[in-house]
């Protein structure tokens, strides 16, 4: 056996191991973003803060967050914000959640405080039984959730 061929790959030079370990280290780097991809692709924007109306937390969803029962017509409602200021604009829509044509939206302020009740509009009308969108402005992001008034 001739001494200059023969190798033991233990003992590759330096240089060789460190373009392996740097090959080794961007193609793991590139399974983690690979995997993280899906998950970001999926994940729901309907809901960037937890929002409560009437004891019920909303529930994210796509394309729309929706609390599941009915609330009443002065349900409390709870924002998980740092904001000092916080808008929500409630709009009326159709059983398959379609605007309602002709309807004005409702807006209520939350200004130094993350709770209130949804008859505290800025027009002091209170929102007759039905279906509803509201959008949660807080901390430059909206929360938009689903919900129905008895």
């Amino acid at each position: 056996m001739n001494p200059a061929r023969f190798e033991i790959p233990a003992l590759r030079s330096c240089a060789e191991s460190g373009i392996n370990l740097f090959l080794m280290k961007r193609l793991l780097l590139f399974f983690i973003i690979s995997a993280a991809f899906p998950y970001a692709l999926f994940a729901s924007d309907s809901l960037p803060f937890p929002v409560s109306l009437g004891g019920q937390a909303a529930k994210d969803g796509t394309p729309f967050a929706k609390i599941e029962n009915p609330v009443a017509a002065d349900a409390e409602l709870a924002v998980e914000s740092k904001s000092d200021m916080i808008i929500v604009n409630v709009n009326r829509v159709t059983a398959k959640n379609e605007p309602v044509q002709g309807s004005t939206p409702a807006v209520i302020l939350l200004q130094g405080k993350t709770k209130t009740t949804i008859d505290k509009t800025m027009d002091g009308k209170k929102l007759p039984a039905g279906h509803y969108i509201m959008s949660v402005v807080s901390e430059g992001k909206t929360a938009s959730i689903l919900f129905t008034i008895k």
